[in-house]
């Protein structure tokens, strides 16, 4: 025969208020996440990336000299291999071309990278992203 649960049994007790107050804030938090997201991917435009590039600083290092650049995507979508290409020039004639690829820039966001040139390029150097793809 089955012995009836004992009165001090926690399965017999009702949930404690704080219970219901944890478990109403989470259903709460779940529901603005979900409508957040959905916001997002209702109103994202499908326009491509508009990547900018800004020099950040410029610096001589023991192997030749290091400028660090942002570049910038205030597109609506993410570029992907991001190649970006700096070169130093004196008047029409180019002296030196380097570039980069970035793995990523995600949409209405920066990241940096640096391009390192032998030659000095203090006002003589031009940076561009010159190419991307889409993931």
């Amino acid at each position: 025969m089955e012995k009836p649960p004992k009165a001090g049994n926690i399965e017999n007790r009702k949930a404690h208020w704080i219970e219901w107050a944890t478990g109403a804030v989470s259903a709460l938090l779940v529901m603005i996440l979900v409508g957040w997201i959905g916001y997002h991917a209702v109103t994202q435009g499908n326009g491509p990336p508009d990547l900018s590039v800004t020099i950040v600083s410029s610096a001589g290092r023991a192997q030749g000299y290091l400028v660090m650049f942002d570049v910038e995507n205030t597109g609506d979508r993410t570029a992907a291999t991001v190649v970006v290409r700096g070169e130093i020039s004196a008047k029409d004639d180019v002296i030196e071309t380097v570039e980069t690829t970035l793995d990523y820039v995600p949409a209405r966001s920066k990241a940096r990278g640096g391009l390192i040139f032998r030659n000095d390029p203090e006002g003589r150097s031009r940076i561009a992203a010159t190419g991307f793809s889409e993931p």
